[in-house]
């Protein structure tokens, strides 16, 4: 098994805009070696909301060909040369072998 983590920070108040754009179903769930999608949302009374995507897929092959797959290069291209949005301080992704799972 092999997972894709995001980590998306954003300003206060704004966590459900960043819930709602990776909560809903899309062509990501089609996609042959896909498990599953959990989207987490840091416990914090005030301040930075941190939101946490964790993909579930069966190989690393299968996560590779969804990232060269026409509809996410599209998605990506619909974005490029604009700005990241304000209420965005900072993202990142990382990608993880799966040893156990109990």
């Amino acid at each position: 098994m092999f997972v894709q983590m995001k980590r998306i920070v954003v300003k206060e108040g704004f966590s459900e805009l960043v819930l709602n754009r990776f909560s809903g179903e899309g062509k990501l769930e089609k996609q042959p070696g896909y498990i599953d999608r959990t989207v987490l949302k840091k416990n914090v009374r005030r301040g930075d909301e941190e939101v946490i995507v964790y993909v579930r897929w069966e190989s690393e092959a299968d996560w590779k060909n969804w990232e060269k797959h026409p509809d996410h290069i599209a998605g990506h291209k619909a974005n490029l040369g604009k700005p990241k949005p304000d209420h965005v301080i900072e993202s990142s992704q990382n990608t993880y072998h799966v040893h156990a799972v109990r």
